[in-house]
């Protein structure tokens, strides 16, 4: 294990009985790293989040954190600096945000209230609102728990579904969030049953089939007709790795990044966003 590596997971298992949940899985995570998890309901994305974060223990294998083994017993072994979004995000509901994150601030002390304000300034959030948690909207609640995950610029972030309840707007100050965290050394594993948007984003992403993880094939740009101008901002949502090409009859034209590229990934990316769209084949299919 490296000084640049965050997370080294060797030959890990996990059962729940006689229920086998993961086995012989291997992952390693390096400094700015951004790991995409995917796979079908139930396979086991959301342990492997869990066991990370040191709130589930390996049944076999090794894991190791920022170089500290993540193991077993009277007081758990739970990893430091590290950031997590695991399911729906839960606050003090008679409290506003601010005063929800203030409160989680003071158990470490390692940023200020304006660092809080401007945590919550990045997801779109008005730290001086006075509107209680419990008049939230799903998307913003989601938007808080960004927010708390990243405020005390974690080494290492584990997102579940981060953009679940996320506007368009949202996931764009999402994303801007992360890369800027990125560029300085953070790394993120993120779980999502949005397979595209995942690719899209992250830099590796690994598909957990028959309880290990199998790496997905590279993926490939193709080349889209936007039949509206207006539906760019939302591909770029989505996939934000697209790409802009020249407009064609007045119409424009993106690269969007796919895993194989087949016209039913392809029209059911589209489906999900509600865009009207056209292929076209160019070489570099």
């Amino acid at each position: 294990m490296t000084e640049s590596t965050l997370v080294d997971m060797k030959k890990a298992g996990k059962k729940l009985g006689n229920n086998i949940i993961l086995e012989n899985v291997s992952l390693e995570i390096k400094k700015g790293e951004t790991i995409g998890i995917v796979g079908t309901n139930g396979s086991g994305k959301t342990t492997l989040l869990r066991l990370i974060a040191g709130l589930s223990y390996l049944s076999e294998g090794e894991l190791k954190v920022m170089d500290k083994q993540v193991k077993p017993g009277m007081m758990g072994s739970l990893p430091e600096n590290i950031g997590v979004l695991i399911e729906t995000p839960s606050f003090i509901n008679h409290e506003t945000g601010l005063e929800n994150l203030n409160n989680l601030a003071q158990i470490r002390k390692k940023i200020s209230k304006q660092d809080v304000k401007e945590a919550i300034q990045k997801v779109g959030l008005d730290p001086m609102s006075k509107k209680k948690v419990k008049q939230y909207s799903l998307g913003m609640k989601q938007r808080l728990g960004i927010a708390q995950s990243l405020m005390e610029t974690p080494s290492l972030v584990l997102f579940d579904e981060p953009t679940n309840g996320l506007d368009q707007e949202g996931r764009e100050l999402f994303y801007k969030y992360v890369q800027g965290l990125k560029k300085q050394g953070t790394g993120y594993v993120f779980v999502s049953h949005h397979e595209h948007e995942i690719e899209a984003f992250c830099d590796r992403v690994l598909r957990i089939e028959n309880h290990t993880l199998v790496p997905l094939e590279k993926e490939k740009k193709i080349s889209i007709q936007l039949m509206d101008s207006a539906d760019v901002g939302k591909v770029l949502s989505v996939a934000p790795n697209s790409t802009m090409e020249k407009q064609e009859d007045g119409k424009p034209v993106m690269l969007v990044p796919f895993t194989k590229g087949t016209d039913e990934e392809i029209d059911n990316f589209f489906k999900e966003i509600a865009v009207e769209y056209k292929r076209l084949k160019r070489d570099h299919e």
